[in-house]
């Protein structure tokens, strides 16, 4: 597996294991602390010890006494920098490079030997979950370890919301919630008629060519000039029709509405509420270069990635006689505005921190498929630069977090119990 993986599902496991005593999964949780941590103080200033300890428990459910061995992790990254002595730290200075990939440099960290086997199988079950449902069996069978740990990982993920399993058509399909959040129930209901083999194909098409035409694609039996067979083209009208791809649309000046479909929205662990107008800004970004590269009225854009960044850079695009009409989602979602030019008209990007992130996001759509930096909470990040008061203002209004526990499976616990039994008092 790609060290870049291990911490991306590092992230995921804390995230929903992180209230929850899981003994099994400490190092890819410490891992994924380190990794939270690292994604929400880049670009910040000096942050005192005491706020850290307070906004880290809060937002992250990092525990204090975790907290040290986390910043241990990043200074031996050298993502901060820590002033006092360790064993009482005044505050960090974080000086992550601003392109650095943090899940990358986070994930080689981790070496050989670090991972138990429980971790080791978690990892696997999120890396076949990751792009696809999949049936229940032919899972446990890919993971290939004893089937009382596989019980262990599904348990408590299950039991922290970062894997489903559903019931269709006799089937037992397991999906995460992270990584697809719409319409759960029709997925795995795809999934168990079609295979999570022909899933995993039509989902890999469309990243490699997200925004889409959805006519197009339909009409011409192909995406981005890979053919798709019948199964494929089934699936993904399927797929658009009950709402796992909730494709926004651009009505045309005849009247016809056209809609440009991308990869299923992820879960709210990965694309939180603040965040998700940002997404939804960046689809229109990319939806309206693609009706410019493909549907044109009459001048054509032949290199849509490059006009993205021209309207970054620049802060505007060259006045021409379709923009009314191709970015007219872009004036009504308040990314841009149309300005008057003679006859034609230029569009002109209204600057503000949201609509430069949805560029930075429409531009790495169209250059990987993926999606990135929308897991941050905006308000753990302004904590951060607060006082111990505001955090603590903050905390006052919401019940303190209790650490939880999953029941362990039952050989686990004879083995605990035989222990126990075993030892000499």
């Amino acid at each position: 597996m790609e060290k870049i993986k291990i911490a991306e599902f590092s992230y995921d496991i804390h995230s929903s294991l992180g209230e929850y005593e899981t003994p099994e999964f400490d190092y890819l949780k410490t891992l994924g602390m380190a990794a939270t941590l690292a994604v929400h103080i880049r670009g910040l200033g000096e942050i005192s010890y005491e706020v850290l300890k307070l906004a880290s428990f809060h937002y992250f459910k990092i525990p204090s006494f975790a907290l040290d061995k986390v910043i241990d992790i990043l200074s031996e990254l050298e993502f901060v920098d820590v002033l006092g002595p360790k064993k009482k730290i005044k505050s960090i200075i974080p000086k992550i490079p601003h392109f650095a990939s943090i899940y990358s440099t986070i994930g080689e960290f981790t070496e050989d030997g670090d991972l138990n086997e429980s971790e080791l199988a978690m990892l696997a079950i999120l890396n076949q979950v990751y792009n696809k449902p999949e049936n229940k069996q032919k899972l446990i069978n890919g993971v290939g370890a004893e089937s009382s740990i596989i019980d262990i990982c599904l348990k408590y993920s299950e039991a922290g919301g970062l894997l489903r399993t559903h019931k269709a058509r006799g089937k037992e399909i397991i999906l995460s919630p992270y990584y697809f959040s719409d319409n759960l129930d029709g997925l795995a209901d795809l999934t168990a008629k079609s295979g999570s083999s022909n899933i995993l194909r039509v989902l890999d098409k469309l990243k490699a060519n997200q925004g889409w035409p959805l006519s197009m694609v339909m009409s011409n039996k192909e995406i981005g000039g890979q053919k798709l067979d019948h199964i494929e083209l089934s699936l993904i009208n399927s797929m658009s029709a009950e709402g796992i791809l909730k494709p926004p649309s651009i009505k045309f000046g005849n009247g016809n509405l056209e809609q440009f479909i991308f990869t299923p929205n992820p879960g709210s662990n990965r694309l939180n509420a603040a965040n998700r107008e940002i997404y939804e800004r960046s689809m229109a970004l990319v939806s309206s270069v693609r009706k410019g590269q493909l549907m044109p009225a009459r001048y054509r854009i032949n290199y849509p990635i490059a006009i993205l960044k021209s309207l970054r850079n620049k802060g505007f695009l060259s006045s021409n006689s379709e923009a009314s009409e191709q970015y007219k989602n872009l004036v009504f979602m308040k990314v841009a505005f149309l300005r008057p030019v003679g006859s034609k008209c230029q569009l002109v990007l209204i600057q503000s921190e949201e609509n430069v992130q949805a560029l930075d996001i429409a531009i790495n759509l169209l250059e990987t498929g993926e999606l990135a930096s929308l897991e941050v909470n905006k308000e753990a990040t302004i904590s951060f630069s607060k006082d111990e008061v505001y955090v603590q203002s903050i905390m006052a209004a919401s019940e303190m977090r209790k650490r939880k526990q999953v029941d362990i499976a039952e050989e686990a616990k004879h083995e605990m119990d035989q222990l126990l039994l075993n030892l000499d008092i």
